[in-house]
């Protein structure tokens, strides 16, 4: 089962729904048969809902990476498709922070 922190590669939607890519994405949330997920970059982006993975490569991605909050999915579980790695406590804590200082209504 998907849980929060864990990294996975998916067949990443673009916002027109007309084609996918593959890409690490990180689970946020577990829905039962869906999971919300947010993509991950190694574009860097500096807005507020854009996290910096500081422990990126303990986290089994290859690259320098952001963790995009504004960039949200809910896809089926059969979507992840290879398990890469899980967030540093660090890493988590930061994209907690980001989604609790900026999703509150």
């Amino acid at each position: 089962m998907p849980e929060f922190g864990e990294i996975y590669v998916c067949r990443f939607p673009f916002t027109s729904g007309t084609f996918t890519k593959p890409r690490p994405v990180l689970v946020l949330f577990d829905l039962g048969v869906d999971v919300l997920i947010c993509r991950i970059t190694s574009v860097f982006y500096s807005g507020h809902l854009d996290v910096e993975l500081r422990d990126w490569s303990l986290a089994g991605l290859e690259k320098p990476s952001v963790a995009r909050l504004n960039r949200l999915v809910t896809a089926e579980k059969s979507l992840l498709t290879k398990y890469l790695g899980r967030l540093a406590s660090s890493d988590a804590t930061a994209i907690k922070a980001a989604w609790n200082q900026n999703m509150m209504l």
